[in-house]
């Protein structure tokens, strides 16, 4: 009993607790480049004594908003955050953040200063998002979405929404690693339309196309669906077009996979990709009997031709700025490794820009509706 009693004055207690109301939660923070050269560094914070309460999206209590945005400049980031520091009462906590969005200007003149910084502090999750955004990076967090409480949660929720692929702090630091061309989900402030009193959203656009760690292009409509089906993250799309002249229809992807397979000739490089498409119907204004075979099969070949049609977009865009967005360098490191590093991986992309593709895209439409035709125009 005695040793136990003396074994308690060994214990040293709670001598570094840091308690919840001594700590600034970092919802979602921003950087960008400022025209001196400068770096500016942006934070959302939850206001804790206007979180009770709130009824509808954007807003707090009694008609404010439930968090604040502050910012700061300095020579770097790390600058930029002490000088923020010195007139917040609570010290900045990273750990909660899960979205970094970056501005035009800074992802355009390069984003490897933020691989120094971010990972260096073990507050800052390798799971967080990367977003680029038109302009500067703290007007996207300065939006007010109707629909969600924080701007910070509506940029997480549309930065891996069923429709998007993700890219994550991870992702796009292995890329570099590889010395390989990431990319990052691209989103803008957009004001709702026809409302008397439009809101100021924030709608998802496509991908920022990087050749290292600069952007040079945006993938977007065509493009960014042919990213997906490079990269074989089959995401939710509605593809829209006609089986006739006028007499559009829109397909759905339900599923699918891409399976990519590089060749090595004697001086150039040959992929063979071939995709695989599910779709269902959800509108039809062609009046066509979908249950006819052959109707069916017409329209399962014009969906083909859609994909492979944003496929050969996106290809031409990748080679125009000599960017592998779709990361095919890799799969050959990963198939030809020593063909990769004594030829290849030297001058890539002169290999990449002269390569050919060959396309071909198998779809099927299992599903066509609960009913065959228009209600009104011969029943069920």
């Amino acid at each position: 009993m005695a040793t136990l009693l003396l074994s308690t004055t060994l214990l040293t207690g709670c001598w570094d607790r840091t308690e919840t109301n001594d700590v600034a939660f970092v919802l979602t923070s921003s950087a960008d480049l400022e025209d001196d050269g400068r770096y500016r560094v942006t934070y959302m914070f939850p206001l804790p004594g206007s979180m009770g309460g709130a009824s509808g999206g954007g807003g707090g209590t009694a008609g404010g908003k439930s968090y604040y945005i502050d910012s700061e400049v300095g020579t770097t980031f790390r600058d930029a955050v002490s000088k923020l520091q010195l007139r917040m009462s609570r010290r900045i906590f990273l750990s909660h953040r899960r979205t970094i969005v970056i501005g035009e200007k800074l992802a355009e003149a390069g984003i490897t200063s933020l691989f120094d910084v971010l990972p260096r502090s073990p507050e800052n999750r390798m799971t967080s998002y990367l977003i680029v955004t038109k302009g500067k990076g703290y007007d996207l967090l300065n939006a007010d979405p109707k629909f969600e409480r924080f701007p910070a949660e509506v940029i997480r929720e549309l930065s891996k929404s069923r429709s998007a692929m993700p890219t994550t702090m991870k992702d796009v630091g292995m890329s570099l690693s590889f010395h390989s061309d990431p990319v990052m989900s691209y989103l803008e402030p957009r004001d709702s339309q026809i409302a008397k009193e439009p809101s100021h959203e924030i709608q998802f656009v496509g991908y920022g196309q990087f050749k290292g760690d600069k952007m040079v292009g945006i993938y977007k409509k065509k493009e960014a669906s042919g990213l997906l089906w490079l990269r074989n993250q089959v995401k939710e799309q509605q593809l829209t077009f006609p089986i006739e002249e006028g007499n559009n229809i829109t397909i759905a992807v339900i599923g699918g996979q891409t399976a990519i397979t590089p060749k090595l000739l004697d001086d150039r490089v040959k992929f063979d990709i071939i995709v695989d498409a599910r779709g269902a119907v959800r509108e039809d204004l062609s009046d066509e009997n979908l249950f006819n075979s052959k109707t069916l099969h017409k329209l399962e070949t014009k969906f083909a031709e859609q994909i492979k049609v944003s496929i050969l977009a996106t290809i031409k865009q990748m080679q125009k700025e000599g960017t592998d967005s779709a990361q095919l360098g890799l799969m050959i490191w990963r198939t030809h490794p020593q063909q990769w590093n004594d030829q290849y991986s030297k001058d890539w992309e002169h290999y990449f820009k002269e390569a050919e593709f060959n396309i071909v895209v198998k779809a099927s439409i299992p599903d066509t509706g609960v009913i065959n035709h228009n209600v009104t125009k011969g029943g069920i």
